[in-house]
């Protein structure tokens, strides 16, 4: 009985760190939305942070590719998120979500995936380039970075997961479905943030027509930059690892076992 208690007990300790270690991707989560209510205009943030969206516009509710996502008709469709102190970070970002554009790139097709502040003056843009490339930029404390690009580009009416990461004086790194595009020359600089809404879909001022056309699942804003590994992980549905939770109580179980054999 001994042994079965002190195999019983290895066990419970090893998918603990498994899950001490799985958790572990999800720190600095500031937004996260799946995507599941499937009706409504009000998407709920899982990170913890209550920073609910508010579906405007066109947009509508499908299929995604975990479960239910957002359809954005390329009009004013918008999911919209109010600043809050949490966007007030500066060291690192990443942002990520799983994309299937329905609209060809073509001349003055420029597609907003997600973004803070209108153009020239944002946070931080992540968009889709009428050449069909990943276009990002950043708000830095050196200045404006010259928006950069991806040597790949992203194709019509297929899921592609994409993610740009950067931490200040480390990297800062552009991902297609897990895999590294392209690396940036990394910077000292730091992060500026704006008092302004977090927009999925659209691109202020709405004169620009920068819509998004197509579907968007799994979005989450990280305030660190996250890694290739810990990219490769939350391509994954992110609900999983959030029902991931180390057990606090092991200490406390390991005891009554002990005062029971």
């Amino acid at each position: 009985m001994r042994n079965f208690v002190i195999c019983l007990c290895a066990v419970y300790l090893i998918g603990s760190f498994q899950s001490v270690s799985t958790a572990a991707e999800l720190e600095g989560l500031v937004v996260y939305f799946a995507f599941e209510e499937g009706a409504g205009k009000t998407v709920k943030d899982l990170s913890g942070n209550k920073q609910d969206g508010k579906l405007e516009g066109d947009t509508s509710w499908t299929d995604g590719k975990y479960g239910k996502a957002v359809n954005f008709g390329g009009k004013d469709g918008i999911v919209r998120v109010e600043h809050s102190d949490a966007f007030e970070f500066t060291d690192g970002i990443t942002i990520a979500a799983w994309i299937k554009p329905t609209l060809e790139a073509g001349p003055g097709v420029w597609q907003l995936i997600a973004a803070k502040g209108p153009d020239v003056q944002e946070f931080f843009e992540v968009l889709l380039h009428p050449d069909g490339f990943i276009w990002m930029g950043w708000k830095l404390t050196g200045g404006r970075n010259v928006p950069a690009q991806s040597p790949r580009d992203v194709v019509k009416d297929e899921w592609q997961h994409v993610a740009v990461s950067f931490q200040s004086g480390k990297w800062w790194t552009t991902y297609l479905d897990g895999e590294v595009l392209i690396d940036y020359p990394k910077t000292g600089d730091k992060l500026v943030p704006i008092d302004a809404p977090l927009m999925i879909g659209m691109e202020e001022p709405p004169a620009l027509n920068r819509y998004y056309n197509g579907i968007i699942d799994e979005f989450a804003l990280f305030n660190r930059g996250l890694s290739q590994d810990e990219i490769k992980e939350i391509q994954g549905n992110i609900q999983e690892i959030l029902a991931v939770e180390p057990d606090a109580k092991l200490p406390t179980t390991w005891g009554r076992l002990k005062q029971k054999y």
